[in-house]
């Protein structure tokens, strides 16, 4: 099926993606190890700002740039003190007030991202699907996508066969009921990203899940009351849960 030739490239996309960043992390850390690399970058490198960054080229890999752009440059806003003290010869005039002075320029930063993507951004197409957005219920061609930034979403699937989809949640949530639609024959893939935001799928309590997420300090739980399984369909829950969760009710 092509559906199932596409979620199992960009789950293989995501696999590659979160193993690169692995094998940077452990040559970083031999690198400090063996005094490769200046120690004060150290306490850079591994710091809770350097997650922003993770979370932008994450974002690079979903095409979802202008987003992207805003995780990258709140990475290296909190990151400039830090260089700061490390470097003050080449980093002048900024000290530890830099945050605490110039943190508005975020709001304004996050204002222009959110105007240009409603101004300037498409629905992706993949093939021949077009996705709907966050807001909407209901689906196109049996998909759904779900995005969402700082805020929340609720909805109910009303398509009569459901052909999975994408749903982000960044430091949001995303409530999405599916009993009330069914399950095509096969294996059926929804990606789930949530980054600092939680996930929660309504299913009902026939359809046999199988779960594929890699996770840095995330977690998932199904809370189901399963009751006589169809093995002959099968959704397949797949992507990424950084500092964030997915929940089966």
């Amino acid at each position: 099926m092509e559906t199932s030739a596409y979620s199992s490239f960009s789950a293989k996309s995501k696999s590659i993606l979160f193993g690169l960043l692995l094998v940077i992390a452990g040559l970083l850390f031999l690198s400090f190890n063996f005094g490769w690399i200046d120690p004060a970058l150290k306490p850079i490198l591994f710091s809770w700002p350097m997650i922003f960054i993770v979370i932008g080229i994450i974002g690079f890999s979903k095409s979802n740039l202008l987003m992207s752009f805003f995780w990258l440059i709140l990475g290296l806003f909190f990151l400039l003190p830090r260089l700061a003290t490390a470097y003050p010869g080449i980093f002048t005039g900024i000290d530890g007030n830099f945050a605490h002075t110039y943190w508005p320029v975020l709001f304004i930063l996050l204002g222009i991202c959110l105007m240009a993507r409603v101004l300037f951004g498409r629905n992706r197409r993949y093939g021949k699907r077009q996705y709907v957005n966050a807001d909407s219920v209901g689906g196109v061609n049996g998909r759904i996508e779900k995005r969402v930034v700082f805020g929340g979403s609720e909805s109910i699937f009303l398509d009569l066969v459901f052909h999975g989809g994408e749903i982000s949640a960044t430091f949001g949530g995303v409530v999405l009921d599916l009993r009330r639609t069914t399950l095509p024959e096969g294996e059926t893939y929804l990606d789930i990203d949530a980054i600092f935001g939680g996930v929660e799928l309504y299913i009902p309590g026939d359809w046999v899940v199988e779960t594929k997420f890699q996770t840095v300090l995330g977690g998932m739980e199904d809370k189901r009351l399963v009751s006589q399984p169809d093995h002959s369909r099968k959704l397949i829950l797949q992507g990424v849960l950084i500092f964030g969760g997915c929940e089966i009710r």
